[in-house]
């Protein structure tokens, strides 16, 4: 019990990891691919951009950063089984501090880069991965900061949220999934208008969308239980599976963040998330953005009783 350890080896103690994490991050491959001296100009110029107001960095440099943020990602999750273990560990704390560490030098890249913005949906899935990265490496209030200074993305989201009532079933579902998981991150662009006077207004958001969500998804017809004849119909059904999981996964959290008083609710949020990945492994993006989510989503359920690590508390 951390209680009966004197502060000074506990000190020593979360150096050596922090250390160790640095060094296991850094000898991935990915990363090492990339030169050491370079790696640290690309961090030195993204630090230097991150947040300040504009459309973020280009070309030239858009590109290093890219692949930059893209290796501490691999990294990152390389770790995701392993820090996701419920059995405490010493290789469950390396695990968990590597994806940490890794999650933080990637939001650092990618808060500085220039965002999609001629696509809605791809803009809000920029943001919400960053969104993850920011809450995993507990810096949701840069994630807060970095809105003020990407005003024109903030605007292209709430755009593409007003117009999702009015879209099919498919793209509407993860629209209203991807902007229900902006408000449990934190994003001040998920608020709505009738919950701006709540004391949780991003949460209030949140619960407002699934519970329109709940109302038209009784009203849809699920693809059949039947042969699937083509891949058309096997992508429907797959593509159903994820979403059914994925917004389970994100009311169960929703109502644990809300009521505070919950047991972790760790365990089964993963199940939901591990299913939806399951279903979208054949599409690298979406199987790295639920990945990210499943690691945010496992670190605001696992702060749920302390309430250390909640955005708007």
């Amino acid at each position: 019990m951390h209680v009966l350890v004197p502060v000074a080896d506990r000190d020593l103690a979360a150096r050596a990891l922090a250390d160790l994490a640095r060094t296991t991050l850094d000898e991935h491959w990915a990363v090492a691919a990339i030169p050491t001296e370079r790696r640290g100009l690309l961090l030195e110029r993204a630090d230097a951009a991150a947040l300040l107001p504009g459309d973020g960095l280009g070309e030239p440099i858009a590109d290093g950063l890219a692949l930059l943020g893209t290796a501490y990602e691999l990294a990152a999750l390389g770790q995701l089984d392993a820090a996701l273990q419920p059995t405490p560990s010493a290789a469950r704390d390396l695990a968990q501090a590597v994806l940490a560490l890794g999650a933080a030098r990637a939001f650092r890249c990618s808060a500085a880069l220039r965002p999609p913005i001629d696509d809605g949906e791809l803009s809000i899935k920029w943001a919400l991965k960053l969104g993850a990265l920011a809450l995993v490496s507990r810096q949701t209030e840069s994630y807060e900061r970095w809105w003020d200074a990407r005003a024109h993305v903030a605007d292209v989201v709430k755009r593409a949220a007003h117009r999702l009532d009015a879209e099919p079933w498919e793209p509407y579902a993860r629209g209203t999934l991807w902007m229900a998981w902006l408000g449990l991150m934190g994003a001040p662009v998920a608020v709505l208008p009738e919950n701006a006077a709540d004391e949780l207004p991003m949460l209030s958001a949140t619960r407002s969308r699934l519970a329109a969500f709940r109302e038209r998804r009784a009203d849809h017809e699920v693809p059949g239980e039947g042969p699937v004849l083509n891949a058309v119909a096997l992508r429907a059904r797959m593509t159903e599976f994820a979403i059914r999981h994925l917004a389970d996964a994100t009311e169960l959290l929703t109502v644990a963040v809300l009521r505070r008083t919950l047991p972790d609710v760790s365990a089964e949020f993963k199940l939901h998330l591990s299913a939806a990945r399951s279903a979208m492994a054949g599409d690298h993006g979406q199987d790295v953005l639920l990945a990210w989510l499943q690691a945010a989503g496992v670190t605001l359920a696992g702060g749920v009783t302390a309430q250390l690590e909640l955005p708007g508390f």
